[in-house]
């Protein structure tokens, strides 16, 4: 039997609830994300980078909002790319992007936005200044990036009141009881439409850092040092931002 639609879906709307018990406004960023886009392109079907992109759920929110969109997403994950692939047809790019050949793998052409949640903190600090470098290169002239993750803070009181806000809002949600991440990728690795694809990532074994510690402040310069004119934060809960870059 191969992975169908449907299984793959199945997966993914899994895959969403566990996130929500760590993000539970994630909807909210992703809707964000995609309103942006929209309003940064006067095309009906913009070229959309997804970086980092699991298994799709961003850039299919942003193709219900755009659904004539060119949704090419990156990912070194073979497990999440292959749902991504099978639940939504995207285009998808095989590649860490901690390595700049990642690049080469892309079509020639502008690209209208790149778009990024909650997973460039695995990058270290060089790593994502070269990616925003080669963002601000492939973006079309007034494209946008737009990247949503918790970005770190040098003030501990500060990361004291995020610590309370975010568990406050976990309560009010009434998300803090979901499936976490370990319980996913266990149940997951025992299905066997994905046993290939489970192995292959056991291949892979890729190091990373679980948080960079890039600040808020950081991204901004990081950002401006890449050539991007506009560099601000859209949207923020505690430490959550989104912060949008125009080309």
């Amino acid at each position: 039997m191969s992975l169908t639609p449907t299984l793959a879906k199945t997966w993914i709307d899994r895959w969403d609830r566990q996130q929500e018990g760590y993000l539970p406004d994630r909807e909210t960023m992703f809707a964000v994300i995609a309103d942006a886009v929209a309003a940064n392109t006067d095309r009906p079907d913009p070229l959309v980078l997804d970086i980092a992109c699991g298994p799709g759920s961003l850039g299919a929110r942003i193709r219900e909002r755009l659904p004539h969109a060119r949704v090419i997403g990156v990912d070194a994950d073979p497990v999440l790319l292959e749902l991504a692939r099978t639940a939504y047809g995207f285009e998808l790019v095989d590649r860490n992007l901690a390595d700049p050949a990642w690049i080469a793998e892309l079509p020639a052409e502008p690209v209208d936005a790149i778009v990024s949640t909650t997973a460039l903190h695995w990058l270290d600090r060089d790593q994502l200044a070269a990616l925003y470098t080669e963002s601000a290169k492939l973006l079309r002239p007034g494209g946008i990036l737009l990247n949503g993750d918790d970005m770190a803070t040098q003030a501990t009181d500060i990361d004291h009141l995020h610590d309370v806000i975010w568990t406050r809002q976990i309560e009010r949600e009434g998300v803090g009881d979901r499936e976490g991440w370990v319980e996913w990728w266990t149940a997951i690795t025992a299905e066997p439409e994905l046993s290939a694809a489970v192995a292959e990532r056991d291949n892979r074994r890729w190091e990373h850092p679980a948080d960079n510690g890039v600040t808020y402040d950081q991204h901004l310069n990081l950002l401006r040092a890449a050539g991007f004119r506009t560099v601000e934060s859209i949207w923020q809960y505690g430490r959550r931002r989104i912060v949008a870059a125009v080309n």
